[in-house]
């Protein structure tokens, strides 16, 4: 799971920014939100332009740096902060695989170009790169040292690639890091259906649920959050679409008709139907921005209600505060961004349970205290 995450001069984020997601409590409620006492669904609120989005981004940078997964790079334009073009973006991933520590931190000059890396396995660093120059610990490994790396090449990508990883315990953490960024997804349908990380290519959405078997599940989350209605899949020219159904032979083109938050809900069931199933095939994380834009607000309760039991790790990103109660998202797993972190030469954002004294009851009303100004 990912425990921390730090960006320095990539976008907005001028000075280093960190995300704790270590910092949760001993709270007795929505004990599904947390796992192995890290935040396991965590929701991040904030207003317009503070840097949520681009907090997504620089978490799924690394993607580009290590797999062969989708990629989306125009969401990495203008890579780094305005006010020191000519310095390196900073990155730094704290990782936790049962007992062990992985801290991954790395130097950018671009999307595609690296620099500088450092992998630590519980504090004891095994690989560096600086530059050209590559060096390495890991058995099995040894013979790549000396090798001039690329640019454009990292150097954990490098040893994923042309090592055989003898079989020890500091090699499977390094295996098991690998997998979990191979499985990182990052989605959103605000301007455009795109994604990141997870998978390759682009799919008919509608297509792969009917493909699935999942029509009839589909309309029945449709239903469940208001959205009346019948669906049916017929074969046009050899290709399944996607109707609306009012008996006998009315029917209607789904996305032709169907309303932009509806659409958005289908386009949700997609990518939830990738997180149901074995552990080691579902997404390891997951971060959706402004999750619930078009969603009625208990469209978006369903959702989060849903996220909270999949085995994926999962931030969401939103404006709308009324999602901080105690039964949907714990006050040890809700985030709020602020403008007070681009004052800071080091600022870390914890949860709200950081930010106040107070004892936070399961009784308590947090929306209300968070509109107050209680975690300000």
């Amino acid at each position: 799971m990912l425990a921390k995450f730090s960006v320095k001069n990539f976008k907005n984020f001028e000075k280093k920014f960190t995300i704790d997601l270590s910092q949760t409590k001993q709270y007795a409620f929505s004990e599904a939100c947390v796992k192995d006492g890290i935040v396991k669904t965590g929701l991040i609120y904030g207003p317009n332009s503070i840097g949520k989005s681009n907090l997504g981004k620089a978490i799924f940078d690394i993607v580009q740096n290590l797999t062969d997964k989708q990629r989306n790079p125009m969401l990495y334009m203008s890579y780094t902060n305005a006010m020191h073009l000519e310095n390196n973006a900073e990155f730094v991933y704290e990782f936790v695989f049962g007992s062990s520590r992985v801290r991954y931190e790395y130097s950018k000059p671009s999307y595609e170009d690296i620099l500088e890396e450092k992998f630590f396995v519980d504090d004891v660093q095994v690989v560096s790169r600086s530059w050209n120059d590559f060096h390495t610990d890991l058995q099995g490994a040894e013979t790549l040292n000396g090798n001039k790396l690329d640019i454009k090449i990292s150097a954990m990508r490098f040893i994923r690639a042309n090592a055989v990883l003898a079989d020890n315990a500091t090699n499977k953490v390094v295996k098991d890091f690998f997998d979990f960024v191979d499985r990182m997804l990052m989605f959103s349908h605000l301007r455009q259906n795109y994604y990141q990380g997870f998978a390759v290519g682009s799919t008919q959405v509608d297509v792969e649920i009917i493909r699935k078997g999942k029509l009839k599940e589909l309309e029945d989350f449709l239903n469940s959050v208001d959205v009346d209605c019948k669906l049916k899949s017929l074969k046009i020219y050899g290709q399944e679409k996607l109707f609306f159904d009012f008996g006998g032979n009315h029917i209607i083109d789904f996305w032709e008709n169907a309303s932009t938050g509806t659409q958005a809900l289908v386009f949700f069931f997609f990518w939830y139907m990738q997180m149901q199933g074995n552990a080691s095939t579902t997404p390891s994380f997951v971060y959706l921005d402004e999750f619930n834009a078009f969603y009625h607000e208990k469209t978006a309760a369903k959702v989060v209600e849903m996220l909270r039991n999949v085995q994926s790790q999962v931030l969401l990103t939103t404006h709308d505060s009324t999602l901080l109660t105690n039964d949907l998202i714990r006050p040890d797993c809700a985030f709020k961004m602020l403008p007070e972190y681009k004052d800071s030469d080091s600022y870390v954002m914890g949860p709200l349970s950081s930010r106040t004294q107070k004892e936070l009851r399961q009784a308590l009303n947090i929306p209300k205290m968070f509109r107050a100004g209680a975690f300000d």
